[in-house]
């Protein structure tokens, strides 16, 4: 075979292989398009994403958002359920197109998902009792001090890795009221707690803050992490479009006013 053949032949593949990476990389929105239908991953987590109480529906923050992107798509949009052990395994498997729900982005993850820019940041307070001598996060890390928190959950690692000093109890409870009340009551000196469910917390009980106090605000949260979507690796063009809709989203400060608006409607639910 004469050597312009090959190379020919050799160009032909190149070409080939290169149209179908991009076809590839544009697929997956040409394909939700097609279809009718976006399809998203949600895992339960109010008020993020949960279903109604009443009507077994899911809503929540993120629901409202993945609704306004199918908008955008002008597709209709098909909540997936899933739990958090299955909710990337999925996303991998092809079960839906993107993952919508309140999920850290983390290194490890990144690894195995794409995720898009962060549309919220959580992070934690430290709170003590109202009358502890406590009086800044430099005075924390102590043996004098004991931790309070979930087991099993980082509440009660977080601790331990961020003020080594200190000692750590862990509570078996699913109620977060049962290991904040030991710091509010005096039992334990203090807690790591978010933002978020420290303004449920305060919903239900309004003398709350005469027995709390907290020694970092929002603009200065301990071990704050993104909050972010996450799609398969291939799929880029579907990466860019949800990094262009959350920065107009967060640029307009959206994020705060509906954040607020779940969970105050959580809080008067509860």
């Amino acid at each position: 075979m004469k050597l312009g053949s090959l190379l020919g032949r050799f160009a032909a593949v190149v070409i080939a292989a290169t149209c179908a990476a991009s076809s590839a990389q544009a697929g997956l929105i040409e394909e939700i398009q097609d279809r009718g239908v976006l399809k998203v991953g949600m895992a339960e987590s109010p008020p993020w994403q949960s279903p109604n109480p009443e009507s077994g529906e899911y809503e929540g923050f993120n629901v409202d958002l993945a609704a306004r992107v199918a908008g955008i798509m002008d597709v209709e949009l098909e909540i997936v359920p899933a739990t958090w052990s299955t909710l990337i395994p999925g996303l991998k498997a092809n079960q839906y197109d993107v993952i919508f729900a309140n999920l850290f982005a983390t290194p490890p993850r990144a690894l195995v998902v794409n995720f898009t820019e962060a549309y919220s940041t959580y992070g934690f307070h430290i709170v003590v009792n109202a009358d502890s001598k406590i009086m800044s996060l430099d005075d924390v890390n102590s043996p004098d001090v004991t931790f309070v928190g979930m087991s099993g959950t980082v509440e009660e690692s977080y601790p331990k890795e961020v003020f080594p000093d200190a000692e750590v109890r862990g509570i078996v409870s699913n109620d977060v009221a049962a290991w904040i009340g030991e710091v509010a009551s005096g039992q334990a000196d203090a807690a790591f707690l978010d933002p978020g469910t420290f303004r449920l917390l305060r919903a239900k009980n309004p003398n709350l803050e005469s027995r709390l106090r907290v020694l970092n605000d929002e603009d200065n949260l301990l071990k704050p992490v993104g909050l972010a979507y996450a799609v398969r690796p291939e799929d880029m063009h579907m990466l860019q479009f949800l990094n262009t809709f959350i920065q107009d989203f967060v640029r307009n400060g959206e994020h705060i006013t509906l954040r607020d608006h779940w969970f105050d409607l959580l809080a008067e639910r509860d």
